[in-house]
């Protein structure tokens, strides 16, 4: 026969019992609004002062990676080049003739018949055909290094946000001008939530998160947890999530819900 204080304690942990059964203790995921945004934009010039020959992209298209964007008149820059090539294959003829000079100078040097004077003058010519050869070679390096940098090409994968130049167009890269091109990453946004002080407790970076856009799901990686509220005052912190958009166009902008 049941006591009473076991009838006791069993009315006690029925009401437990049934809110573990309807209530499972496994935590649930957090389920946020977001906003889209671009993971990274980039504003593009050029180092090297000229006349834009050619622009190649229109706002609004889509660019691969290292593809022209636009391109100066680069004659003059490329006559710079071999001329540049032409100097440095006189200057390593000119070192090595000094070179071949100095050798039989330090024979005759070692014979006694030359002076200490005659040797030092070879190693003298030698060490300013090393100069000259140098020299030379540096201004072939800024040669080539100008006519490669006189067309601007795409960084990344990209959408063109701005195109603000004209063939015709005079490009004078000391000046604080526009940049010539912005653009926008491709293929992967940025989904940015204000989640509550309680949930991003439960958020880290690095942690898996779905991203969902217009019905259709994405995988991400949550890239920023804020350690600041949005406003003073405010339980709001931002959380944002990087995902691969599968080649969708998607805009800066857009709604889109991030389950954590």
């Amino acid at each position: 026969m049941n006591s009473p204080g076991r009838a006791v304690d069993v009315l006690r942990i029925l009401p437990m019992l049934v809110f573990a059964l309807v209530f499972p203790l496994t935590a649930s995921a957090a389920e946020e609004e977001a906003t889209l945004q671009w993971v990274r934009t980039v504003a593009l010039g050029t180092q090297v002062n000229g006349v834009v020959a050619e622009v190649k992209v229109n706002k609004g298209d889509r660019v691969r990676i290292g593809q022209v964007l636009l391109r100066l008149d680069n004659e003059v820059l490329r006559a710079e080049v071999f001329a540049g090539e032409a100097r440095l294959r006189q200057a390593e003829n000119n070192r090595d003739e000094a070179q071949r000079e100095l050798e039989r100078t330090q024979e005759l040097y070692d014979r006694t018949l030359l002076s200490d004077h005659d040797l030092q003058l070879a190693k003298i010519q030698r060490d300013a055909a090393e100069a000259d050869l140098l020299s030379a070679s540096a201004r072939l390096t800024k040669a080539t290094h100008d006519d490669h940098y006189s067309a601007i090409r795409a960084p990344f994968a990209a959408w063109v946000l701005q195109r603000n130049a004209q063939p015709g167009q005079t490009v004078v890269s000391r000046m604080r001008a526009a940049p010539l091109i912005v653009l926008a990453e491709a293929d992967r946004m940025l989904a940015r939530s204000l989640v509550s002080g309680t949930t991003i407790n439960n958020i880290k970076r690095g942690d898996k998160a779905k991203v969902s856009v217009a019905g259709k799901n994405y995988a991400g990686t949550v890239s920023f947890v804020a350690l600041q509220p949005e406003k003073t005052g405010s339980d709001r912190y931002a959380v944002e999530v990087i995902f691969a958009t599968d080649k969708q166009v998607l805009r800066v902008g857009q709604s889109a819900r991030v389950k954590f």
